[in-house]
């Protein structure tokens, strides 16, 4: 049994699509993991009692909601081209 496959031309929307799902997904993981280790490195400055920088608190603060939303637009993404049939990749 062999799978079927699809063949399309270098440039071609699906490829540009599949970049943009990419670029979305990898972006998302990453700002969000960077929130993740700057809401760490507060927790355990907080925890020995001295005061992060102000830099981490910004990490914070606005990495979890930008990678989430990201995150959701690649969902988003990913479902609109599931169900015009042109698969993800």
């Amino acid at each position: 049994m062999s799978t079927p496959t699809t063949t399309t031309a270098p440039g071609t929307s699906r490829s540009a699509g599949s970049r943009l799902a990419r670029v979305l997904l990898w972006s998302g993981a990453v700002i969000t993991a960077a929130a993740t280790i700057a809401l760490l490195v507060i927790l355990a400055l907080y925890f020995v009692q001295q005061d992060p920088p102000t830099g981490f608190y910004f990490t914070a603060l606005w990495g979890f909601p930008l990678g989430f939303v990201l995150l959701i637009a690649y969902l988003l993404f990913s479902i609109n081209r599931r169900r015009r049939g042109t698969g993800i990749g």
